[in-house]
């Protein structure tokens, strides 16, 4: 397993950082990210948010 790190924006604001583990051997599709980072930040859903790597 690894460890993806990842900052969240909301209209160019920094809202947190996030760590994402998974497998290598699988690729990361953007709507994982997107349920993990609302999953982990409810007040998110609904909003304009961007992952920045």
């Amino acid at each position: 397993m690894k460890t993806l790190t990842f900052d969240v924006m909301l209209h160019d604001r920094f809202v947190c950082t996030l760590r994402y583990r998974y497998c290598p051997l699988f690729p990361i599709e953007e709507n994982e990210l997107h349920d993990f980072v609302v999953s982990k930040r409810p007040t998110l859903r609904n909003k304009p948010f961007r992952i920045e790597f």
